[in-house]
């Protein structure tokens, strides 16, 4: 673990249910992040402050709670958990918004930064003003039982043009279809999130293929609902695309909140970059008490 010098200054907290915290987001995808470096938390209260701090109308709001620990094997842990509650193994723009925390806090001389994560350790380089890149490791295709049925949607087979299943550090349903825009997402992607073929839920990422280096999409997030922009899903679409002849393995994804570049190099490995941002930061204060 890299250890800075000296700790940021702290905020004065006066109860123990008062916690510092920092609110950063991703081509629009925005998270709450604690430093368990400075401020330990119980485990037992991650999953109850994940959703409080969440919540866009009674806490912070977010798409998820980013959480700083130590690592045995890398320079930082980063966990994250979805605005429900639920654990997370990977998240592209989290992690971008991690290390953006790390190194503008800590002053870190380093351009790049290893965090383990649930999918494993991951690099995350320093890049001009707000751009980072992630190297997000190798893609997984996964075998659907039976393809997602849209006939409830009245949704043709010329709308959807293909569909792939690949894990980018996180489950993804990959559905190409001629536009995106006019996708019924918010109806489409809860009930897809629980295809049966994957038991802890899996992301839908909606995909317009307008050139071979250029896609727009919209995705629905286990867990969070439709976001401004997924890093895992850009990574999947890529890879869906190009397997299908309609992406280069090179391309942006165009999402609500902002553009993601993907590369998928010939070593078989994906690389992520966009931007990351400080908003603002604070202390949370809540009746409830942390136990």
């Amino acid at each position: 673990m890299v250890l800075p010098d000296e700790l940021p200054s702290r905020i004065p907290i006066s109860r123990s249910s008062s916690l510092r915290f920092f609110k950063l987001q991703g081509a629009g995808n925005d998270f709450v992040l604690l430093d368990c470096l400075q401020q330990p938390l119980p485990r037992a209260s991650e999953a109850s402050l994940a959703r409080r701090l969440c919540d866009r109308r009674l806490g912070v709001g977010g798409d998820g709670l980013l959480l700083v620990e130590p690592s045995q094997v890398a320079d930082y842990q980063m966990r994250i958990l979805n605005a429900d509650g639920s654990e997370a193994t990977m998240c592209g723009n989290g992690i971008r918004c991690f290390a953006r925390y790390l190194w503008e806090t800590y002053s870190l001389a380093t351009d790049c930064l290893t965090i383990e994560t649930g999918a494993g350790i991951r690099r995350v380089y320093r890049g001009q003003g707000n751009l980072l890149t992630v190297e997000m490791g190798s893609p997984r295709l996964l075998v659907l039982s039976r393809p997602p049925t849209l006939e409830a949607y009245a949704l043709s087979d010329t709308e959807l043009l293909a569909f792939h299943a690949v894990h980018t550090g996180a489950p993804h349903l990959v559905l190409l279809v001629r536009d995106v825009a006019q996708f019924p997402l918010e109806a489409v992607g809860p009930a897809l999130e629980h295809h049966p073929d994957f038991p802890d839920r899996t992301n839908v990422s909606v995909a317009q293929v307008e050139s071979r280096a250029q896609a727009r999409a919209r995705v629905w997030e286990r867990g969070a609902g439709a976001t401004q922009a997924c890093g895992t899903g850009a990574c999947a679409i890529v890879v869906a695309g190009a397997l299908q002849g309609l992406l280069g393995r090179k391309a942006t994804v165009r999402m609500p909140g902002g553009d993601l570049q993907v590369e998928w190099r010939e070593d078989d490995t994906l690389w992520l970059t966009g931007d990351a941002t400080l908003v603002f930061e604070g202390v949370w204060r809540d009746d409830a008490p942390i136990e």
